[in-house]
């Protein structure tokens, strides 16, 4: 990243404008000009217009964060709850029982999406919104533009969900099915605001609170189990008195065979005959012991 930021002429320039907005912004001008020209006061609605399109294109260079396992979040935002629900059918996760954080964005939020993990994108709805819906004012509401992702890594699915008020093209995303993502980076845009849902597993560690303002691309919420972790507790299959787990260990195979084997009498234990007959005739008889 340093060596990046040491090539660039601006490297405290970290935001910038879609050319779309731009355009729109160019055009809401336009338009107030033409407003306030017949009647003053009406410059000022089309200037509501030229604020509008400027916030829309808003977007912010994010530094994703170097870590392994990671879930970031997807846009910036406050979490509004953290609860145990079942995930919609539309994401098709293997294992529907998930944690979901609900993430609201305000209007002047920037309009970037940032995938949430590495690793590939397994499936992709979007359903476009009506017209008739231009605020996303509460997260289920019937008529806005809707898009389901779910990114998978390892084996393990992350689900997401972005909602948006269904007047104009407020989502748009620049990623398919199939396709290999890296952690942090923009997978698309949703305009003005709205709401995202991410659906993780249960055993994903969270570190974010309700309340908490998220910066998208940057703020980890939690952390994947890595695989290390799954195969430390294979061997766990009973409890104790307490209800604890038991870490089951097999036995390593050269010290059960050395259990397997005769005990044989200490040195101490054994006395020795003085007759060398007696010697030479144990001696016959071990022979002949280890000959059958």
């Amino acid at each position: 990243m340093s060596e990046h930021l040491d090539h660039k002429n601006t490297p405290w320039m970290t935001v910038g404008l879609d050319w779309e907005g731009v355009a729109a912004a160019l055009g809401a001008l336009l338009v107030a000009l033409l407003l306030g020209a017949l009647w003053s006061p009406l410059f000022w609605i089309g200037f509501v217009g030229v604020v509008l399109a400027l916030m829309a294109a808003r977007w912010s260079h994010r530094t994703p964060p170097d870590l392994a396992n990671g879930v970031v979040a997807p846009c910036d935002g406050v979490v509004v709850s953290v609860d145990r629900v079942e995930a919609p059918s539309e994401l098709r996760l293997t294992d529907s029982s998930t944690t979901r954080i609900r993430i609201a964005s305000a209007p002047s939020a920037t309009n970037k999406v940032y995938t949430p993990i590495s690793g590939s994108v397994e499936s992709m709805i979007y359903e476009a919104g009506e017209n008739s819906v231009p605020l996303a004012t509460r997260a289920d509401d019937d008529g806005l533009a809707r898009a389901f992702l779910t990114f998978e890594s390892r084996g393990q699915q992350v689900g997401v969900r972005l909602a948006s008020g269904g007047l104009g093209p407020r989502i748009d995303l620049s990623t398919e099915a199939g396709d290999i993502v890296r952690l942090g980076r923009p997978f698309g845009t949703r305009r003005l605001g709205g709401w995202c849902d991410v659906y993780v597993p249960t055993v994903v560690g969270m570190l974010i609170w309700p309340g908490q303002t998220l910066v998208g691309g940057e703020t980890v919420m939690g952390r994947l189990k890595a695989q290390a972790d799954t195969d430390l507790f294979d061997g766990v299959s009973e409890e104790d008195e307490d209800g604890e787990p038991v870490l089951q260990v097999e036995e390593d195979a050269e010290v059960q065979a050395e259990e397997e084997e005769d005990d044989y009498p200490s040195p101490e234990d054994v006395s020795t005959p003085d007759d060398p007959a007696v010697i030479l005739a144990r001696l016959r008889e071990a022979s002949r012991r280890h000959d059958e």
